[in-house]
């Protein structure tokens, strides 16, 4: 049932919940259009790839249509509804038998749709999706909580406060797995960029006929 009411853009996220509840159809596009961007942002770095992500997103509002009258105000509405995306992600990567890679490809179109000044300066936005191709597939090899936390805290910027709520563990913890967890995201980065600079160079010595140099010995 819709009521009719327009909402105003003033209005609160508790009260377009609160009209939610009372099967207010337009209080729920409000909140979509309002939160539909970072949901979808946590939603594909969770996920990897668009379909599930956009699909996820629909199953997340429904949710919050249906546990609307649940909210009790104990914390933000976007804490809430973090939360009930980040389950969602949570979800479905448990039911799939293999997690599928995101491919470089895949990350920067997204970055580049994602990124509203695209069409304003190529040259940066392409290096710029580039790296953010990087990260993206090093993301891929966090695991699920190591990923989550990495997308709340720097994606989404959600304080330590903000993300117990969402996460349900307390401060002290998340300060750890969060460290650990950005150490692993950094040493994953490492490899990839050592791997793309092998593979630089493998593609401008071979053509000339050169034998290809001796790779630095890795570091322990």
């Amino acid at each position: 049932m819709t009521s009719g009411f327009e909402c105003d853009i003033g209005t609160s996220d508790e009260e377009l919940l609160r009209r939610c509840k009372e099967s207010d159809e337009t209080a729920l596009r409000q909140l979509l259009r309002r939160h539909e961007r970072p949901m979808y942002s946590l939603l594909y770095r969770m996920l990897g790839n668009h379909e599930d992500a956009e699909e996820a997103l629909a199953d997340v509002f429904i949710k919050v249509w249906r546990a609307a009258a649940s909210f009790r105000g104990a914390s933000k509405f976007t804490t809430w509804l973090y939360r009930i995306a980040g389950n969602t992600a949570r979800d479905i990567l448990r039911s799939r038998k293999a997690r599928p890679e995101v491919t470089v490809e895949d990350a920067v179109l997204s970055e580049m749709e994602l990124d509203s000044s695209a069409s304003i300066d190529p040259e940066k936005v392409l290096l710029g999706a580039e790296r953010a191709a990087t990260i993206e597939v090093a993301m891929r090899r966090l695991s699920d909580e190591d990923r989550l936390l990495v997308t709340l805290y720097h994606m989404q910027e959600c304080s330590l406060e903000e993300m117990s709520q969402i996460t349900g563990q307390n401060r002290t913890n998340l300060k750890v797995k969060l460290f650990r967890a950005r150490q692993k995201l950094r040493r994953h980065l490492d490899v990839l960029d050592r791997e793309a600079s092998d593979g630089m160079q493998a593609r401008t010595t071979e053509p000339s006929g050169l034998r290809p140099g001796p790779t630095e010995p890795q570091r322990g």
